[in-house]
């Protein structure tokens, strides 16, 4: 995302080796642009704001010292540049206890998958506040030049013969597959009645698999798909978000019935 790469950056705050490759594979796969410091390295307001969008930061095995220190920079670059800042704990540790009402608290278990529905919720946010601005400033444009600029863009929705063929279109937009339920409109899928609660990347995953249903859809062709600006997402990338996907649609993900792998080729939607 150009967008960039300073606006849609990750901090992350670990001494964890393992955790700090795990999430510069995630945020490869997902155009974030990428940076990490070692818990016990001294914050500055200054160096956290300019290089990230979101922070995150590793609780498990931080001294109380280091952990009031640090919260103190990352609650001021939460309150004066609106930085969303999250908190890993160690979900094991009964002491722990989440209370900072300005902090997303995530334990460490499952993390990516938890990363993934609030980071995907975060840039939709500002997506969202982005489009608003911009709506904002048409109507002030239009408020300067002044009535006769609304009537002329006006247009008569019962002269428009595109209107029939929009609901035609809308009924396209919701169709099944098997127990699936497909509703392109509200980016939802719903399997024997429940909503699998996808988030925007399993969504697109599984609408590639849909629209070849039952023909194998291969892995080059999804990568391409899922990660269209970058040359650094593989197949371990697609592993990945195929297990999360395969966790709310099969009742065993080791033993799928419905998202079937074709060895050496790809993958397969089972609709029968």
């Amino acid at each position: 995302m150009t967008y960039a790469q300073t606006q849609q950056g990750m901090l992350v705050l670990s001494n964890d080796n393992f955790l700090v490759g795990l999430l510069t594979g995630f945020s490869v796969a997902n155009s974030f642009s990428f940076h990490s410091l070692p818990v016990t390295n001294p914050l500055t307001v200054d160096s956290v704001k300019p290089v990230c969008r979101v922070v995150l930061i590793d609780l498990r095995n931080l001294t109380p010292i280091l952990m009031r220190s640090h919260f103190a920079i990352l609650q001021q670059v939460n309150a004066q540049h609106g930085v969303p800042v999250c908190a890993i704990y160690n979900q094991n540790d009964s002491d722990f206890h989440p209370c900072l009402s300005w902090v997303s608290y995530f334990n460490d278990v499952d993390l990516i998958a938890q990363l993934d529905r609030y980071l995907t919720d975060l840039i939709t946010r500002s997506a969202d506040m982005f489009n608003e601005r911009r709506s904002q400033e048409r109507r002030r444009a239009i408020d300067r030049r002044g009535i006769a600029a609304i009537v002329s863009a006006t247009v008569n929705i019962n002269d428009n013969p595109n209107t029939n063929s929009k609901r035609s279109n809308e009924e396209l937009e919701r169709f099944s597959l098997g127990p699936f339920r497909v509703n392109k409109n509200s980016r939802s899928v719903c399997y024997n009645n429940r909503d699998l609660a996808l988030t925007a990347k399993e969504f697109t995953l599984f609408m590639l698999l849909a629209e070849v249903h039952n023909q194998v859809c291969s892995t080059e062709k999804i990568i391409g798909k899922l990660w269209p600006n970058t040359r650094r997402a593989n197949k371990s990338d697609l592993y990945q978000y195929m297990h999360l996907l395969r966790k709310k649609v099969e009742e065993d993900p080791d033993i799928p019935k419905w998202i079937l792998t074709v060895k050496g080729v790809g993958y397969r939607l089972n609709t029968r």
